[in-house]
Formats: structure tokens, C-alpha cells, sequence
């Protein structure tokens, strides 16, 4: 039998998608806190084999080992938090923003400040919350990155005023303070363009998974309305009248409805199937149509006791075009649908002539109608008029039962008392008749037998 795709309910599929955007955003949260994990270790593997330089934490090794470390241990914790699934992936989300801002700011200040090259992973923090928290969240963490910043240099410059002042080279206390911000004026730009960064690369992250997750939506939408669209055009196919059969280049079958199956025998036969093994004249048929390019094709019999069949051979369009469409039909079913169509028309012909008929009987009705009433006539005349009134009146009948019969309208059956409507009818029988009568014979065992049948019927059958 076919096989089917069985598509859930709207609310299923809606839950499927929900369930599917959460998977989806708890294996972006895992990455993110892999990435954690791997960049906490090169700073710690950094640190470790750069003694001489101190590339990184030159200012602070103390206080960046001690940063670095604990970066690493909580990007442990984050990633057992993304297999267990509590909290919830928000709360986790922005707990981990809160880490990443506040323990790298520790790590730039410990490695230089602003003129330290770890600057960028702060920015790159920033970015990697962007993609799974809203705008508003994404821009907050861009803010708080900046603010940190600033808040890191503040503090970077009063320890430097209070250095001086130790060393006698300068005033110290709030006084130093402001003379080493006034002297600074570079690294204002510096924390300039860190903000433009970060707020940068917030919205623009934050954006660019927003489109993202847009596209993946429509695609899964898409995806669903094709699936309906093939369930459907499946669904018709298996229920058409006619057999359809798909073939591909190899002469293999890709499609088969009922119709198909039960008229070439071919209950078992599956997707793949050689189409010689399921019907070896439709495959000869079939290399005929496509070795003479559209050859008439002729009518087989699979068995004796199936279905003359008439084959008719499509090729497909489109990434399909190898394919071919057979569709089988009937040719008993086909003749009788012609029949039926000649019969049709036939009625509608009869009927035509009929309403042309009854127009000059009408006239020849009112003329007889009007000569049996006259007072001037004799009874011969009076008698000749009524035979023609009954005349005009049978073939009114006789057009209103082929009117009925071409209309095909339903029986109406009556109570009849038979020996009355008999004796009813054989005098119109009788005064209809242009030779002299025939004998009547006629026997009812019951007197006051009751019958139900229409009486327009039985007046027909009995006069035919």
C-alpha cells in the first residue's frame, strides 16, 4: 500500500515549532559557554608559558589568574546548567552576560586597560549575548560592557595618581586624578569607539539571529504547507478513478494508486519495483511511446479476468522530467461514459422535438375543443371532434412521458384501485384507436384490489 505522511494538527505543529526554537536556542547557549570554556583555558594556558613578557596580565598576573580561573569554573557550571536545563535558558542567558562583562573587565584591566589587546573579547561577549537575548537585553549589555569600561579606567587612572604621588612626581588625591583624566585625551576616543563597538555589534548580532530565526520560521512553515500540499495531491491520486502510475528514467516505479495496483494485479508491488515485473505489456507499451516519440499507444489486457486497459503516457516537467505519468483507464468504463454522454444528448434532442410538437397540438386541441362545443354541429361532427380531442390528448401523454423519462424523474407511486382505472383506461384505449377494437379480456381476482404504483407508468406500460 502507499505510503502516507500523516501531518499533526495546527496546534501540534505549533508546540513542534515552540519545542523546536528552544532546542534550537539551548544548543546556541551550549555553544556560547563551549566557547567560554575553550577561551578561558588559552588565557590560562597564556599566562602559564608567557612568564617573561607578560603579554597578558602584565599589570595584575594576580588578579588575572584569579579572574581567569574562575572564568573557567563557571563556564563548567554553565554548561552542566545547559544539560540540566535550570534555570531557565533566560535567567541562565543573562546570569552569563552578567559573568562575561564583569570577569572580563577584570581580565582588560588586569592586562593593561585599554591599551591591552583583550579588548576585542569583550566586544566578542557582547555580540555572542546578542544572539539570544532580546534588543533590549543585547543593548543593556552593550551599555554595562561600556559603563565597566569606564568605570575599570576610572579607577585604573586614581591608582596611577596615587602611584605618582608616592614617587613624588605629582599631586595625588582627587587633584592627581583629574590631572591624569585631563592628560588622557586618547584614551577617551579609545573608550569612544569600544562604546560604538559594542553597541554595534549588540544590534547588528541581535539582527542578523532575529533574521535568522525569521527565515528558519518561514522555512518551517513553508516546509509544512509543502507536506500538506503532497499528503493532498497524494490523497486525490489514490482515490482516482483511473489508474496512475509514475515511472522513472529506469523504468521504476515511484508512484502507484489503488486503482493502479488492483486493475495490474499488482497488490504487493512497492516503490522501486521494476515496472517489467508488475506489467510486462505496459513496459513494452511504455519503451514503444518513447522510442517513437508518441507513438498511439493500444489497449491491453493485464489478465483474463481483469480490465481491458488503455494506457496514455505523460512525461513530467521540472526536476521531475525524466519522469513519466501513466495514467490507465477503463475502456469499458470509457465506452460507457460515451454512451451515457450519447444517451444525454439523444434525450435533450428528444425533448426539443417533443416541445415542437406539442405547440401544434395545442392549436389542433383548441380547434377540436371549440367544434365540439358548437351548437350548429351535427353528432357525427361532435364525435369526430371528441376522437380528436383524445387523440391530442394521448399524444400529449406520450410527449409527457418522454419529457419525464428525459428528465428522469422520480417515481410517484399512488393508491389504485386497479379494476376502476382499468375500465378507465380501456375506454381511452379504445376511443384512441383509428380500427376497429380489438378484443379486451381482463381478470382481477379481487375485486377491490388496491395497488401502489405511479399511474403515469403503469398508462405507459400498458399502451407500449
Amino acid at each position: 500500500m502507499p505510503t502516507f505522511i500523516h501531518l499533526p494538527d495546527p496546534l501540534a505543529s505549533l508546540y513542534v515549532d515552540r519545542f523546536t526554537d528552544r532546542r534550537h536556542l539551548w544548543l546556541v547557549f551550549r555553544a556560547t559557554n563551549i566557547y567560554r570554556l575553550v577561551l578561558a583555558s588559552l588565557l590560562l594556558a597564556a599566562f602559564a608559558l608567557d612568564e617573561q613578557s607578560r603579554l597578558f596580565g602584565k599589570q595584575d598576573p594576580r588578579l588575572f589568574l584569579g579572574a581567569s580561573l574562575a572564568y573557567l569554573t563557571l563556564a563548567v557550571i554553565a554548561i552542566a546548567g545547559c544539560y540540566w536545563r535550570r534555570p531557565h535558558l533566560m535567567v541562565q542567558a543573562h546570569g552569563q552576560m552578567l559573568v562575561d562583562l564583569t570577569v572580563l573587565t577584570v581580565i582588560i584591566n588586569a592586562s593593561g586597560g585599554l591599551s591591552s589587546s583583550l579588548n576585542s573579547l569583550l566586544i566578542a561577549a557582547v555580540a555572542a549575548n546578542g544572539i539570544l537575548l532580546p534588543m533590549i537585553s543585547a543593548l543593556l549589555a552593550a551599555a554595562m560592557g561600556f559603563f565597566l569600561l569606564i568605570g575599570s579606567w576610572l579607577v585604573d587612572r586614581w591608582h596611577y595618581a596615587e602611584l605618582l604621588a608616592g614617587l613624588e612626581r605629582g599631586p595625588g588625591g582627587w587633584e592627581g586624578f583629574w590631572t591624569q583624566i585631563n592628560n588622557t585625551t586618547d584614551d577617551w576616543v579609545r573608550l569612544g569607539v569600544l562604546g560604538i563597538e559594542l553597541f554595534a555589534a549588540a544590534g547588528l548580532t541581535h539582527a542578523l539571529a532575529e533574521r535568522a530565526r525569521r527565515g528558519e520560521a518561514l522555512a518551517r512553515q513553508r516546509t509544512w504547507e509543502l507536506l500538506e500540499v503532497a499528503e493532498l495531491n497524494q490523497g486525490i491520486i489514490r482515490h482516482l478513478q483511473n489508474g496512475v502510475v509514475v515511472v522513472d528514467a529506469l523504468q521504476q516505479i515511484q508512484l502507484m494508486n489503488d486503482t493502479a495496483r488492483e486493475w495490474l494485479g499488482a497488490l504487493d508491488a512497492v516503490p522501486g519495483s521494476g515496472l517489467e515485473q508488475v506489467s510486462l505489456p505496459l513496459a513494452r507499451g511504455l519503451k514503444r511511446w518513447l522510442r517513437e516519440g508518441g507513438a498511439e499507444v493500444f489497449p491491453f489486457r493485464p489478465a483474463e479476468h481483469r480490465p481491458e486497459l488503455i494506457p496514455r503516457f505523460t512525461r513530467l516537467s521540472g526536476r521531475q522530467a525524466a519522469n513519466v505519468l501513466i495514467l490507465l483507464e477503463d475502456s469499458d468504463q470509457t465506452a460507457m461514459q460515451l454512451q451515457q454522454i450519447k444517451l444525454a444528448a439523444l434525450g435533450r434532442l428528444t425533448a426539443g422535438i417533443a416541445h415542437e410538437i406539442r405547440n401544434p397540438l395545442t392549436a389542433i386541441s383548441h380547434a377540436a375543443q371549440l367544434l365540439e362545443e358548437s351548437t350548429s354541429g351535427s353528432a357525427s361532427d361532435r364525435r369526430l371532434a371528441q376522437i380528436a380531442h383524445d387523440n391530442v390528448r394521448r399524444a400529449n401523454r406520450i410527449i409527457s412521458d418522454v419529457l419525464d423519462l428525459a428528465r428522469r424523474d422520480r417515481v410517484k407511486p399512488e393508491r389504485l384501485e386497479l379494476v376502476p382505472w382499468l375500465e378507465l383506461f380501456r375506454e381511452e384505449f379504445l376511443r384512441g384507436l383509428d380500427h376497429p377494437a380489438p378484443e379486451w379480456r381482463q381478470s382481477v381476482e379481487a375485486a377491490d384490489l388496491v395497488i401502489l404504483f405511479d399511474p403515469h407508468q403503469l398508462r405507459q406500460i400498458l399502451w407500449n
